[in-house]
């Protein structure tokens, strides 16, 4: 049976596969747009690279293989690494693999919300419409932003400002925690669930809560009330005391009382910071300047620059706007994503999780394939085989190369799946469409000529 070449390339990875797979991942239910700060973290480079990579060739020919005359004219233009070519070959096959968490709508988050928002009943309104003008400042935005947001509830948070959508999917990424914990402790009894439960409860954020309905139909009323009335009561007690207290700190770095800050949105001060040592440690401003935790981000998480500006929601000219204004605070939602991962740092886990240690993956792998030996590790993954040493340390991070890949292995893992022959699978494709000799390149471990 012939193979669909879009999704089984039979020529090495390059810049136009990358927009099939942009293609690809958009038409994924509820996935909604992929941007390039999307792809620049999933090919783990700097956004402002991305463009160049679109149109790159393959390493195989940027290393020394002859090239076509009509290909003459574009050796300005960057390779597509081997680790970035495995990946792309696995995202082509499974979508569902990337690690992008799928997006509620504004409506979904508010849906979640509304319980919890602090609201006021005012003359001629109700408590709906208190709660719906509240939304919007708990994401550092104006009460009059609530409208737009909550209005055209077909676009998702398409028409909110990515920043918004950081901590709409931290509040998202919190609540399924929680759920999931919960409904572990009232489940047991796995005769009393659904028969996919325990696979479906390796999802996480909306990809969990979207279909939390399905969890508790076992329940009957009373169970269900109960569940109901312990959930509402454990995401309250986060909500209140970990986020609104975050939410307070923010207001009072800017000089502004809480009520207003949170219930009208009065987020704004551009005012430059004479004097830090006027503030708390948990309510200082967060600044554009060096040593502030918006230019520590990145070294302080351990993060690539593509997974910094991707968690943070931000473009390379915003990061350096904000940077230029060293005594000047940053965007409100940006400060309070960051003064909550600062206060809660094990919550980073929400947006980007830490890759394993090669020795695991080793481990895992030898035991499926106990002929696999380490100098193996590394092209498993798209290096040469010395890298394979400096894989498995532990002393050490993971490397680069092999960050998203890693990363995409233990959580497919986790789930059960054959991950292992999925990854080698697509290994081996590659090696062919370059034409290599596949028993040799497992011999040296060479991915060039």
């Amino acid at each position: 049976m012939a193979r669909n070449p879009l999704i089984h390339p039979e020529s090495p990875i390059d810049g136009k596969c990358l927009m099939q797979l942009k293609t690809l991942l958009e038409s994924r239910p509820d996935s909604g747009e992929v941007r390039d700060l999307d792809l620049a973290m999933l090919m783990n480079v700097p956004v402002n690279r991305l463009s160049q990579l679109k149109r790159s060739r393959s390493s195989i020919y940027a290393l020394g293989k002859q090239l076509d005359d009509e290909q003459d004219g574009v050796d300005d233009v960057p390779s597509l690494r081997p680790s970035q070519a495995i990946l792309t070959r696995l995202l082509l096959r499974h979508p569902e693999f990337a690690p992008l968490p799928l997006r509620p709508t504004n409506s979904d988050v508010f849906e979640l919300l509304a319980p919890f928002i602090p609201s006021e009943k005012q003359t001629g309104g109700s408590v709906l419409k208190s709660r719906k003008l509240g939304f919007a400042p708990l994401f550092g935005r104006s009460y009059i932003s609530s409208y737009k947001m909550l209005t055209d509830m077909s676009e998702g948070s398409q028409n909110s400002s990515l920043p918004v959508v950081r901590l709409q999917m931290l509040i998202v990424g919190k609540y399924a925690e929680i759920f999931k914990t919960l409904l572990k402790e009232f489940s047991k009894d796995p005769s009393k669930t659904a028969q996919s439960l325990d696979q479906d409860l390796k999802e996480t954020g909306w990809a969990l809560l979207r279909n939390r309905d399905s969890f508790t139909d076992w329940m009957d009323d009373d169970v269900f009330q109960s569940f109901n009335t312990e959930l509402h009561r454990r995401f309250d007690q986060w909500f209140s005391r970990d986020y609104l207290g975050v939410l307070s700190d923010e207001a009072v770095s800017r000089d502004i009382e809480p009520e207003i800050a949170i219930s009208k949105g009065k987020w704004v001060n551009r005012e430059a910071v004479q004097d830090l040592s006027l503030y708390s440690r948990n309510s200082a401003p967060i600044l554009g300047r060096e040593d502030s935790p918006f230019s520590l981000f990145r070294e302080s998480f351990g993060l690539t620059s593509a997974e910094s500006y991707w968690t943070l929601g931000i473009q390379i000219k915003a990061f350096y706007r904000f940077r230029q204004r060293a005594d000047q605070r940053v965007d409100p939602a940006t400060s309070i994503l960051l003064r909550y991962l600062f206060r809660f740092p094990n919550d980073i886990d929400l947006f980007v999780k830490s890759p394993p240690e090669g020795r695991w993956i080793l481990e895992v792998v030898q035991r499926e394939d106990p002929s696999f030996k380490l100098s193996q590790l590394a092209p498993l993954f798209g290096a040469s085989r010395v890298m394979s040493y400096g894989f498995v340390d532990g002393s050490v991070q993971c490397p680069f190369f092999a960050r998203r890949l890693a990363t995409i292995f233990a959580e497919q893992y986790e789930r059960g799946l054959p991950i292992y022959n999925e990854l080698l699978s697509c290994v081996e494709e590659e090696v062919v469409a370059r034409r290599l000799d596949p028993a040799q390149f497992w011999r040296d471990g060479r991915w060039h000529h």
